[in-house]
């Protein structure tokens, strides 16, 4: 009898040490289970923000053009890794429901199959961008700035057009998209010049440092030649096909500004005896000229070099007075008169307001977020 409750009581030990290793084994599994699936989300989700940083750096005009169209470029073919986490991979697909809403789709996976599909809805916001500098140099090619005589202002400080300081933070006064360009840039500035390029950066010294900066986040060649043609389809544009302009013209007041759009093949050129003012937005499809005087607010996009410089038939000097930014892809200032370049937020609005309003880039801000873990398919645009 005492062998018999000895064997009982052995085998009721043994079931429950078995009963508590599997409790436990599951017990693991469960807080595997469960970290993995929280880090598959986290990894989900910085999908999302990464996508929002390719997006933002340049900003969006027409989310179809701008973004679905153009996402393979973006985002690039292969799934991105996670890096604070080994093992982890994330993919992440866009589609616009129109010209400012879309979504991003983040679907991450890891080790022993975990996955997790996050989606994003997004909206164009209304207030722009800014501008990567005062002055922008946007090629990826080497840029050949020149520097002549010392009349001359490029100021990444926020100025208002109606006088005093602006509300915006300042940005650089010239930026590149690459060290080289930046450098180049800087090699350009004599040591009497370069207290004449300030802003984000700018140190008085010793030694002085100018305020020119590299932005590898501007637009490229190609973002700003779609850009262009987002900018040129909207209602409004007022298209100039003269290639020299003598007299006074006036593209664009403050009450109305308008995008104007130099269509003439080649150089265009303001002679010594033409004065141009307007307010807008200005695009030159080749090289940029400035012998006579311009004037403008807002922002002027040249595909070409600009060039203030002497008219060589009547002797006058160029005085280019601009409030905003100028995208150009070189810079040439020869200077017998002026040019000055202050960024402005506010001429920057003025831009912005034209073709029917978010003219300009703007970034793309999220309005929800769903965890497709959670939701049913065809939910929250869950796959």
């Amino acid at each position: 009898m005492a062998l018999v409750m000895a064997l009982f009581t052995m085998t009721t030990l043994m079931l429950v040490t078995t009963a508590g290793l599997l409790v436990g084994a599951a017990d693991i599994r469960a807080t595997r289970n469960y970290r993995g699936a929280v880090q598959v989300h986290f990894a989900a989700e910085s999908g999302i923000s990464e996508a929002l940083q390719l997006v933002n750096g340049v900003g969006v005009v027409n989310l179809q053009n701008d973004v679905a169209d153009q996402w393979t470029n973006i985002w690039g073919g292969a799934p991105h890794t996670f890096a604070p986490l080994g093992g982890f991979s994330l993919t992440v697909t866009t589609v616009a429901l129109d010209a400012n809403t879309g979504r991003l789709t983040s679907t991450a996976t890891g080790p022993e199959g975990v996955r997790n599909t996050v989606v994003a809805t997004v909206v164009r916001s209304n207030a722009p961008s800014g501008s990567p500098g005062a002055v922008y140099l946007a090629t990826d090619s080497p840029t050949n700035a020149t520097f002549d005589g010392n009349a001359f202002a490029v100021d990444g400080n926020d100025h208002n057009y109606t006088g005093g300081a602006g509300p915006g933070a300042p940005v650089p006064g010239i930026s590149t998209r690459n060290d080289t360009n930046t450098q180049r840039t800087i090699s350009s500035l004599s040591a009497g010049q370069k207290d004449n390029v300030t802003g984000l950066g700018y140190q008085s010294g010793p030694p002085m440092v100018p305020s020119v900066e590299t932005s590898p986040a501007a637009p490229t060649v190609s973002q700003l030649d779609q850009i262009v043609t987002d900018l040129t389809n909207r209602p409004g544009v007022v298209r100039v096909d003269d290639k020299s302009f003598s007299g006074t013209k006036i593209f664009g007041t403050e009450l109305v500004p308008q995008i104007t759009y130099f269509t003439a093949t080649g150089d265009v050129t303001i002679k010594g005896n033409g004065s141009v003012s307007g307010a807008g937005i200005l695009i030159v499809d080749g090289n940029l000229t400035i012998q006579g005087n311009i004037e403008f607010k807002g922002l002027i996009i040249v595909r070409g070099g600009t060039s203030v410089k002497k008219d060589p038939t009547t002797k006058a000097t160029g005085n280019a007075t601009l409030y905003g930014s100028l995208w150009t892809t070189d810079i040439n200032l020869d200077l017998g008169g002026s040019a000055i370049v202050y960024y402005s937020s506010q001429a920057l609005q003025l831009a912005n307001s034209v073709g029917g309003g978010g003219a300009l880039p703007a970034p793309l801000t999220v309005t929800s977020l769903a965890d497709c873990a959670q939701l049913p398919a065809a939910v929250g645009g869950c796959p």
